[in-house]
């Protein structure tokens, strides 16, 4: 058998060798394009200002830790420095952006122009079933809303310590006014949040999960018998947003929160006054009555609300027509914060409020939250960057009571006991009653039932949204009226 002859191994040609040559130019390059970039980076990040404050964030960022031995050899001094450089990236806000914008290419999209953010889970079988619906949710919901809301508003100390570092949006002293934060309550309370296009405009939307409300009602009804019939005592349990602008094919992720508000109504004492305010807001749905980036309702929303509790106290009430008109443009809120969406983030929107024609007559007095006088000041102010906090123009958040005294001479005294749902209510009010008391149910440190007696107080509002109505916050109630 003739041997093959061996083949010299062949040799790798011109075009090879250009190709090698051109892959080692290339890789040259590249290194010596990132080892600047890397370079730069880490001197932008150790020489440029870091951010201590996140405004879409709603949120004071990380501190610098202090040292000590202890924290040293336990890790946690260095694990801090790690959650600092982290947290205070130089112009956090706009690389935020620029991430929602990225992030916006993936997720649960629909044709519809529906983003879906978190897991909601179906608490309606079925949309047109219209018997048992709110109570059957009840028994199913109620505890998972009320586990939820319970982190935000726990009256021990130590939970609203620790609720203080995750929510709240800041500390600021301005113009003489004591102002304090603003919690995102609602935020675990949401049966998930979903971000639709309407009108040619984003909005974001909380899921309304549902519950029974009994704490709500248990409580309204002693504080009825604590204070007997010199009190009048009134209701208002505002629905949020999704309840007027849910795209129907995701109705079965939302109880319907008119019938649970009207449950809730028909087991208060019979001399409670239910000021129904979700038909009324129905009625102007069609008008900007909610904010579209924030899970508040606008100040034209409230003024409605206002509107019909004035109706249902028998009292007189001024038009929004004498009211001055105030915007703030380019306001992005909780929920822009919250859905992490570029469209909803880009979106901005006018906020509007509206300060009565007898504001310059009015005195506004400011207490902490044990009724101890920290001075006068603005009912309207101006709190940090207003396109972020415009929500706190009313009081500058909820952390102390506040007392306003009007030229009216009815004798009326009205205490308003409220979420921040019910910071944008008291200034329409202004021309209704001869002085106006608002306690917010969570910080108020005080037998609430005694301070009413002392006040005088003639009139009793509870204005709670109806995410506080079932949840935690209702809770709280109970312990204003005891401790």
């Amino acid at each position: 058998m003739e041997n093959k002859r061996k083949q010299p191994p062949r040799k790798k040609g011109f075009n090879y060798m250009k190709k090698r040559n051109v892959e080692h130019g290339f890789s040259v390059i590249s290194l010596m394009i990132m080892i600047p970039v890397f370079f730069l980076t880490a001197i932008f990040l150790l020489i440029v200002p870091r951010s201590d404050k996140s405004n879409i964030e709603k949120r004071n960022l990380a501190k610098f830790p202090s040292f000590s031995f202890q924290d040293y050899f336990s890790g946690t001094f260095t694990s801090k420095i790690t959650e600092y450089y982290d947290d205070t990236v130089p112009d956090r806000d706009n690389f935020k952006n620029m991430g929602y914008g990225f992030k916006s290419l993936f997720g649960i999209h629909t044709e519809q122009e529906v983003k879906i953010v978190g897991k909601p889970v179906a608490v309606v079988n079925d949309k047109d079933q219209k018997d048992n619906k709110t109570d059957n949710s009840d028994k199913n919901t109620d505890n998972n809303a009320k586990n939820k809301t319970d982190k935000n508003t726990d009256k021990n100390t130590d939970a609203k310590a620790n609720d203080n570092k995750k929510d709240e949006t800041s500390k600021t002293q301005e113009a003489g006014n004591k102002v304090n934060t603003e919690k995102d309550e609602y935020k675990e309370a949401s049966n998930g949040l979903i971000v639709v296009k309407h009108d040619g405009h984003y909005r974001g939307l909380e899921l309304f999960g549902g519950g029974s409300g009994n704490a709500y009602v248990d409580a309204l009804n002693s504080f009825h018998s604590d204070l007997g019939d010199s009190v009048k005592i009134y209701s208002m349990t505002p629905s949020t947003a999704s309840e007027y602008y849910l795209p129907d094919a995701y109705s079965q992720y939302n109880v319907s929160q008119k019938e649970t508000v009207e449950s809730i109504a028909s087991r208060l004492d019979s001399a409670i006054g239910f000021v129904d305010v979700i038909p009324v807001l129905e009625n102007h749905s069609n008008e900007e009555i909610y904010l579209r980036t924030d899970h508040h309702w606008t100040p034209l929303g409230a003024y409605y609300a206002a509107q019909t509790f004035a109706k249902t106290a028998g009292v007189d009430f001024k038009d929004i027509s004498t009211y001055k008109k105030v915007d703030i443009e380019n306001f992005s809120g909780t929920l822009a914060a919250w859905a992490e969406d570029a469209n909803l983030t880009a979106d901005t929107e006018t906020f509007s409020y509206y300060i009565p024609s007898n504001y310059e007559k009015c005195t506004t007095y400011y207490y902490d939250t044990s009724c101890n006088d920290t001075g006068t000041g603005n009912f309207f102010c101006q709190v940090g960057s207003p396109e972020y906090n415009a929500y706190l123009t009313f009081m500058g958040g909820d952390e102390q009571v506040v007392k306003v005294k009007t030229d009216v001479k009815n004798g009326r005294k009205l205490m308003i006991v409220k979420d921040s749902y019910g910071n944008a209510l008291p200034g329409y009010l202004f021309g209704s009653f001869e002085e106006i008391y608002v306690v917010d149910m969570r910080y108020f440190n005080n037998n609430l039932v005694q301070y009413i007696k002392d006040e005088g107080v003639t009139d009793l509002l509870f204005a709670m949204v109806s995410f506080s109505a079932v949840g935690g916050n209702a809770d709280n109630l109970e312990v204003l009226r005891t401790q």
